[in-house]
């Protein structure tokens, strides 16, 4: 295929959208790059929690108070939203960019097979392979900025990494995507063979899970972008395991319990990682989690994509029209004399 054309050789608007919408966050970047938007003090002190945090017991602030969470800490200057953020955005600015954009695209190439099969839209798949390799680009690019931090001394990011585990880790998940992206063409499957080539590409669950992790532990504080990422890798996981039931992936009632499922994993996955990690009282995280009144938090944002999912199955379920009697099947050949067929994570 052609960057704007399918394997017919005919322009696709569905393709063009994809690139175009692919390479806006680089754009972005190139744009904010001259502006000098990344050059600069690095910021001081960590940036703000998320709404309430600060008077959480293991935050530094009072524990108790009216609510489960208080007012937000303060940014400090050139923290992200502080006094000065526009004239001091150091380059760890476009390392969390470029890694953001990259788990972002991960996701979203992990959601291409259950909303292809949701929408009845089999030409939704074209769009997989340049979103997966979009991913690899931004990742690759969030290793290049983080040595180029490192002023490119091989040594010292060898030690890094080898030193603070969220850096093996997110090494780890680049490595996969490297291979993935290696073999993502027609002549791969070709000199793997189908089933081989499909049993790595399976790795790509297991790589998003790690960039998630990796996510988690370098943010730190703040982990309500992560949770979001976790809740909906939750539910592309779930949905998988509802595909290996045939009807249920496309049952409106089976949709309706995997969004709810994933909103509740969604919560606890967040309180736990708080009390892990920062000794918050996961009661606390949890009941903040469950009133709307503090704002929409993940699991409820997560509950509403997979509302939204099951709303738009019915897209699908038009265009398949009426479920259609199957035929009695006939003879085949023998197990032995099936040649491996092809899938796709």
């Amino acid at each position: 295929m052609g960057l704007f054309h399918d394997r017919a050789s005919r322009f696709s608007p569905l393709l063009t959208a994809t690139l175009v919408g692919l390479c806006l966050p680089a754009a972005w970047l190139a744009i904010r790059a001259l502006n000098g938007d990344f050059s600069g003090p690095a910021p001081v002190g960590a940036p703000g929690l998320p709404p309430g945090f600060s008077d959480a017991p293991g935050i530094g602030g009072p524990a108790g108070g009216a609510t489960p969470f208080g007012p937000a800490a303060a940014p400090t200057f050139g923290a992200p939203g502080g006094p000065g953020a526009d004239s001091a955005r150091p380059i760890y600015a476009a390392i969390h960019l470029t890694g953001d954009w990259a788990i972002r695209f991960l996701l979203l190439s992990l959601m291409i097979t259950p909303f292809r099969r949701l929408w009845h839209w089999p030409r939704l798949a074209l769009t997989r392979r340049r979103i997966g390799l979009a991913a690899l680009a931004y990742a690759a690019g969030h290793f290049v900025l983080y040595a180029l931090d490192q002023e490119f001394v091989i040594p010292k990011i060898a030690s890094e990494i080898a030193l603070r585990i969220y850096l093996l880790i997110g090494f780890v998940a680049l490595i996969g995507l490297i291979a993935l992206g290696a073999t993502s063409w027609d002549g791969a499957v070709k000199r793997m063979g189908a089933e081989n080539w499909s049993r790595l590409h399976k790795l790509a669950y297991l790589i998003a899970g790690l960039a998630t992790l990796h996510f988690f532990m370098q943010t730190k504080l703040d982990v309500t972008e992560p949770t979001l990422m976790w809740g909906l890798f939750l539910w592309a996981m779930g949905w998988r395991w509802l595909q290996r039931f045939g009807d249920r992936a496309v049952s409106l009632a089976w949709l309706l319990g995997l969004a709810v499922a994933a909103g509740v994993l969604t919560a606890l996955s967040e309180a736990f990682w708080y009390g892990l990690a920062t000794g918050v009282d996961p009661v606390r995280v949890l009941r903040a989690n469950f009133t709307i009144v503090l704002g929409l938090r993940p699991c409820w944002l997560v509950l509403i994509f997979g509302l939204a999912a099951a709303a738009t199955s019915l897209i699908g379920a038009k265009r398949r029209g009426p479920a259609r009697p199957r035929a009695g099947r006939r003879p085949g050949p023998a197990p032995a004399e099936l040649a491996p067929g092809r899938s796709s994570p």
